[in-house]
């Protein structure tokens, strides 16, 4: 939805760089302690931001139906390990919705280290999920085939090249890579790491996206918050500001489901690396 100064979009990055000193790098938090740095908030941003549309480009779906989109990495439980996910097929949204069969594709992951060479293979599960709503102007949606693959015994500090999809259906993604976590010790950690919350997907959020993704963080946390999808028009266009005004007779707020695709697709060129 629009962000109002009632529900600022609270988006704000941390980098830190968790190098060792020298004078031509920056000084750490084993280097300190040092004086904090603020910056004073700047008042005009209360002004908010306008959504970014459903139908901008950058939210577009760029593959055909089976092949994977909305790519994303996400950490796992040891720094051995890492979770794979991404969406296949086409989500649903109207009065009548039909689940796809989360078994008509199947979740591959071919990984190896060195680029164009995929020594290892993991397989996963997938699920649907469908949001259905009983009440009168109130449209539902199932989701896309969303696949999850973890690969463990990988190698701590170590990049790995990776292809995800189905074989079997020769819609297999392009390549992209990811770096694992540093085995536990006291003096390593990732160089940079970002932080990043009630990010939204408005035209603040896509900046701050940028952002991210020139500084190219080794991690980052993000605490929530990241589409804004509820209270969305199910119709479409514009979050409405006032519910229930809009939907006088609905007894809950509705979630605009599209609002999640739109934003994997847009935030896969940070989360899929």
């Amino acid at each position: 939805m629009t962000m109002t100064s009632f529900d600022l979009q609270l988006a704000f990055v941390l980098v830190v760089s968790c190098l060792s000193y020298s004078k031509s790098q920056i000084p750490t938090t084993l280097d300190g302690p040092f004086s904090p740095e603020t910056r004073r908030f700047d008042p005009s941003l209360r002004r908010g931001s306008e959504d970014v549309p459903m139908e901008d480009p950058r939210l577009a779906k760029k593959v055909r139906s089976n092949f994977p989109e909305q790519i994303a990495l996400a950490a796992s439980f040891s720094s051995t390990s890492m979770w794979i996910s991404w969406v296949t097929g086409d989500a649903v949204i109207g009065k009548n919705v039909k689940p796809l069969n989360p078994s008509s594709v199947g979740s591959e992951v071919w990984y190896g280290e060195e680029s164009g060479k995929y020594t290892f293979v993991r397989h996963g599960k997938a699920v649907v999920y469908s949001q259905l709503y009983p009440f009168e102007g109130l449209l539902n949606y199932t989701s896309g085939i969303i696949h999850h693959v973890r690969l463990d015994g990988l190698k701590p500090g170590t990049r790995y090249y990776f292809k995800c999809g189905d074989t079997s259906l020769k819609a297999m993604s392009e390549e992209h890579s990811l770096k694992t976590f540093p085995s536990s010790h006291s003096e390593k950690f990732p160089h940079k790491i970002a932080v990043v919350g009630d990010l939204g997907l408005t035209s603040n959020s896509t900046a701050t996206i940028t952002h991210l993704d020139r500084n190219d963080p080794s991690l980052i946390l993000m605490v929530g918050d990241l589409t804004y999808a509820n209270q969305y028009q199910t119709t479409g266009g514009k979050g409405v500001p006032c519910y229930s005004c809009a939907f006088p007779d609905v007894p809950i707020r509705e979630t605009y489901q599209p609002r999640w695709d739109g934003w994997g697709r847009y935030s896969k060129r940070l989360i899929a690396k």
